[in-house]
C-alpha cells in the first residue's frame, strides 16, 4: 500500500484551499488505479477546512460513484485529529448525498440553490 504524505506532497501544512483538495484528489485518482488501496497521512498539518476536505475526498467519492464502505475500505486515513475526523466524515456523507442526487438525474447545484430561501 503506497503512503502519501499529504504535506510533502501539497508542499503545505495549511490545508485550506478547495485548489489544494483537488490536487489532492487527482493525485489518489490516478493511485487508486495503479493499486486497491492507498494511506493517506496527515503527519504534520496545521490547519484543515472542509472546503479542502470536500475537494479532496468528497469529490473523489462522487468521480469513483464510492459509498461510504468503499471510501473506507480503500483509502486509509491516519494521523488526522479527531475533530478532523468528524469533518471528513461530513465530507463524504454530503458527497454522498450529492452522488444520490446525480444517480437520479437530478443537477445538484441546481437542486439545492432551488430550496434555498430568497
Amino acid at each position: 500500500m503506497r503512503t502519501i504524505r499529504v504535506v510533502d506532497y501539497l508542499g503545505t501544512p495549511c490545508l485550506l484551499a478547495p485548489e489544494k483538495g483537488e490536487t489532492l484528489a487527482a493525485e489518489l485518482k490516478i493511485e487508486l488505479q495503479a493499486q486497491n488501496h492507498i494511506q493517506v497521512d496527515f503527519s504534520g498539518y496545521e490547519f484543515l477546512s472542509s472546503a479542502f476536505l470536500n475537494h479532496a475526498f468528497g469529490q473523489l467519492c462522487i468521480d469513483l460513484n464510492w459509498d461510504t464502505k468503499t471510501f473506507r475500505q480503500r483509502v486509509l486515513i491516519t494521523n488526522m485529529e479527531e475533530d478532523d475526523l468528524e469533518d471528513l466524515e461530513l465530507a463524504i456523507d454530503n458527497a454522498q448525498t450529492r452522488r444520490g442526487l446525480i444517480l437520479r438525474g437530478e443537477n445538484p447545484d441546481q437542486y439545492y440553490s432551488s430550496r434555498l430561501p430568497t
